[in-house]
Order: structure tokens, then sequence, then C-alpha cells
């Protein structure tokens, strides 16, 4: 069995008018996670949480099979973490932050640092505050990578990136998964991303988890399917996402439950196409 490297139970946290959880999530060892949602799902909510840069109301966090209720240093140090942690340093050139920043980590890998420096284009003699939201973004990630982590957890690490570095991005973070006892959880709302680098997908909205999938399952079982006709059981079947009655068509999430379901009320399969992981991803958030 596959070690956890994070098990979260019963995460909740309580605004004014947003309630995040309770949540319930694991994630595996060689496994990248996609999470994926609405703007205001919560996401960057959930990856506060765990990087305790605020407090939960209940619920418990566990990194790499222990909670930690002291030493917080001890697991953080096998963190790296893509969000918003520079920007309360945000006055100081990134070298400067790099002085700051390395020897809260034993592993730090200088030479790495360097090396993705020059690799993204980093000016380190910029403050942070003067760089764009998209060399911040670089430089996050860059930070998340440079003292040998075995979890990373990125909140849109790519968003305003261009599109040469994006590539960099994936690259990267493809080899760092070539060791199997590594982690990524990734909040994105870039669809190559999800196909390239993701083998599991949870989807956040309105802070509840409301589905979990493997991604191969997705690609397998969703499709639409234009069908002879279109009965009310068929309307109603709890395999059946969305219908269209002109010309009659259907999607659904288990196409080989739903073919059953057709041969069993002589309805006849017209065609069938499978839908792109974007296409499942509008439909799971809009009729959830």
């Amino acid at each position: 069995m596959q070690n956890l490297l994070l098990q979260v139970k019963g995460l909740s946290k309580n605004f004014n008018t947003f309630k995040l959880g309770p949540l319930d999530l694991y994630v595996k060892q060689g496994i990248v996670t996609g999470l994926v949602g609405a703007n205001g799902s919560g996401k960057t909510t959930l990856f506060r949480l765990l990087m305790k840069l605020m407090k939960e109301d209940a619920g418990h966090i566990q990194f790499f099979g222990r909670n930690w209720t002291e030493n917080e240093s001890t697991w953080k140090e096998k963190v790296g973490y893509a969000g918003e942690l520079l920007d309360a340093y945000d006055f100081l050139p990134i070298k400067e932050l790099k002085k700051l920043i390395s020897p809260w980590y034993p592993n730090w890998n200088n030479q790495q640092f360097e090396y993705l420096s020059k690799r993204y284009q980093i000016n380190l003699e910029e403050k942070y505050e003067k760089c764009s939201n998209g060399t911040k973004k670089k430089i996050d990630f860059i930070f998340a990578l440079c003292h040998d982590p075995s979890l990373l957890l990125l909140d849109e690490p790519t968003a305003g990136v261009d599109i040469v570095s994006r590539r960099k991005m994936k690259e990267d973070l493809i080899r760092f998964m070539e060791d199997d006892e590594k982690s990524i959880v990734l909040a994105t709302h870039t669809i190559d991303e999800i196909n390239q680098l993701c083998d599991e997908i949870i989807v956040l909205d309105s802070g509840k988890i409301i589905h979990s999938y493997n991604k191969d399952d997705i690609y397998d079982n969703w499709a639409r399917v234009w069908i002879s006709n279109l009965t009310q059981d068929l309307k109603n079947h709890p395999n059946v996402i969305h219908y269209e009655l002109t010309p009659p068509q259907i999607v659904t999430n288990h196409m080989d439950e739903l073919e059953s379901v057709l041969q069993a009320e002589q309805i006849t399969s017209l065609q069938v196409q499978r839908l792109s992981m974007e296409e499942v991803l509008e439909y799971i958030i809009e009729y959830s």
C-alpha cells in the first residue's frame, strides 16, 4: 500500500460569507493530485490551512503520517509551497530573499537555485515587489523546489506565466515526479496541466469536495451519446448528467452502465463521442 504523505480529516474553516469543509483528503506517494474548481471554491484557503498560515476551526492534518502539533519546521522542511508565502518579504531583492529563506531548510540546494534562476530568467537584483505577477509565480516555484521537498503544494503556479516558462515548469514537475516517493497537489485551471501531469482529480465547489476521480476513469467513462429516443426514466437516471431533446442525446459519467440501460429499454445508440477533460470538468462543476 502506498504511504500517505498528507491526510486531512474533517478540516473546516468558517468565514462571514464562506465556509470551507468539512474536507477529507488523502495524498499518496507517487501521485499528482489536481485540485480544480471555480474561482472562490476554496482552493487557496485549503492551501493556507495546510501550511498553517491560518488556523482551522475543526479537523486534523497529518503530514508524513504524523500529527505535527509541535515543531512545525520539521514537516515544513519536507513540503514545498508555491502560493503567497513570499509576500511578507516583498521589499527584498530576490538574492536577499534567498539569503533569508535558505537557512530554514537543511537540504537547501544553492546550485539548483542558481540553475533555476537562470532557466527562468530571474533577475536576482530585482525586488520581489517590483516583479510582474508571472515572474513572482516563477520565483515562488523556484523557492518551492530548492530544498528537496517530498511534497509540493502548488496554488495555480503557472497563472500569468509566459508560454515558454509554463512548458519548463511542466518539465520540472515531471522530473520531480521521477522519484516515486514524492507527490504533488496542484491547484489549476489549465487543462493541459491536468492532462499531462495529474493522476487524480479532486473537484472543489463552494468549499466542499464534490467529486474525486482517477483521471483514466474519466476518459473511460464519460461520453456524449446520440440516441433514437429519450424516455423519462433515462432522463432521471443517476448516470445521466445532462440531456438534450433535439436531437435526442445524453451526457453520461458511466458509459458501461448506460449501455446496459439502453439495451434494457430498447433504445438505440446512434453515435458515441468521448468527452474531453475540459468538457467533463465543465459538466461536473455546472451540474453537481
